[in-house]
């Protein structure tokens, strides 16, 4: 916690102070005046650089990123749990292979790829990449495999199919630990940084992140724009923590 609170001091003194001195550890007096030149920011050759634009997008892009994976995620698991194919667990470990090969790893490629989608500077460019988070999958097939084999053959008797066992069954019983892939998933969104960098280059897709490499950490302002940037997923995680450490240290909630 000690990198936020000297960012958050930091932010309400001056750049002068903050050059000369370096980072404080006593609250300054330009707390309102930082913030203030924060809200008015217009940067860009086009002045379409702006606080709430980057905001914005930042939150589109996690949000995306965070929705579409948690269902992604859900359904993978869900297919390779219940529908029991021959290759359902080869197809389990490739996927898990994946986290050996982050976003970072393939950036030549899968600009390529976008790129001939005609996906550069888009929203669905930033956030298709990101999708495939093995990790969202491998928390929902745990929590699949401890259901009894009872709730199956319920559905069975009651006559529902895969669809209907998935909306009625699945979804109630993994929504607590859906929660948790979703906060998780929101983070890695929004802590994007280098895929929107280079996947970009219209000043209107400008994220948080890229908005405070542009003022830079060693100002005020760039300081009260990292406080700014802390903020959502900070609400986040604190509205949604019970939820979120109860899926993943107990699965007996669920049943």
């Amino acid at each position: 916690m000690l990198p936020i609170f000297l960012m958050i001091v930091s932010s309400t003194h001056t750049s002068s102070v903050i050059s000369q001195q370096g980072l404080q550890f006593w609250p300054g007096t330009q707390a309102s005046a930082n913030f203030a030149q924060v809200a008015r920011l217009e940067a860009g050759f086009t002045d379409q650089i702006t606080a709430l634009a980057m905001l914005k997008n930042s939150l589109v892009i996690a949000v995306s990123i965070a929705s579409l994976t948690t269902v992604l995620s859900m359904m993978a698991a869900y297919a390779i749990v219940f529908f029991r194919f021959s290759v359902a667990g080869f197809l389990f470990w490739l996927t898990m292979l994946t986290l050996l090969l982050p976003l970072e790893s393939r950036f030549v490629t899968t600009f390529q790829v976008a790129a001939t989608l005609g996906l550069v500077n888009t929203f669905g460019g930033m956030v298709l990449p990101a999708l495939a988070i093995a990790l969202g999958t491998l928390f929902f097939r745990q929590l699949f495999l401890s259901f009894p084999n009872e709730y199956l053959e319920a559905a069975k008797l009651d006559g529902a199919g895969p669809v209907r066992f998935f909306w009625d069954f699945i979804v109630p019983l993994a929504w607590r630990r859906g929660g948790a892939i979703f906060v998780v998933s929101f983070m890695i969104g929004w802590n994007q940084y280098l895929w929107p960098l280079m996947l970009s280059t219209d000043e209107s897709r400008y994220t948080v992140l890229r908005g405070i490499r542009l003022i830079g950490l060693e100002s005020a302002s760039g300081m009260a724009l990292g406080v700014l940037t802390i903020l959502p997923p900070l609400i986040l995680v604190i509205l949604f923590q019970r939820y979120f450490f109860q899926a993943l240290v107990d699965t007996k909630d669920s049943f």
